[in-house]
C-alpha cells in the first residue's frame, strides 16, 4: 500500500458517508451529486463538512444511548429510515 493510501481511502469513505447522510435530508439531490459538490470544495471545507456530519451522527447516538437498549434499537431504526 502506498504512503497515505490508508488515510486517503478512509477519507473517501468518510466523505461518501457524509454525502449520503446529507443527501437524505436534501431530497432534491442524490448522494453522487452531493459528493461531487463536496469534492469540488477545498480540502478544509471537505474536512469541516465531514467532521460536522459524522460528529452530529455520533452525538445523536450518544443521546439515544442514554435510553439503554431501547434507545440503541431506536437509533438503529432511525438510521435505517433515514438512509433507506
Amino acid at each position: 500500500m502506498a504512503a497515505g493510501g490508508f488515510t486517503a481511502t478512509l477519507g473517501r469513505a468518510a466523505r461518501r458517508t457524509a454525502a449520503a447522510l446529507v443527501a437524505c435530508f436534501r431530497r432534491g439531490l442524490s448522494a453522487e451529486e452531493v459528493e461531487a459538490r463536496l469534492a469540488a470544495r477545498s480540502l478544509a471545507d471537505q474536512a469541516t463538512v465531514v467532521v460536522a456530519v459524522l460528529g452530529a451522527l455520533f452525538l445523536t447516538s450518544l443521546l439515544f444511548a442514554q435510553a439503554g437498549p431501547v434507545g440503541f434499537f431506536l437509533f438503529l431504526l432511525l438510521v435505517i429510515v433515514v438512509v433507506g
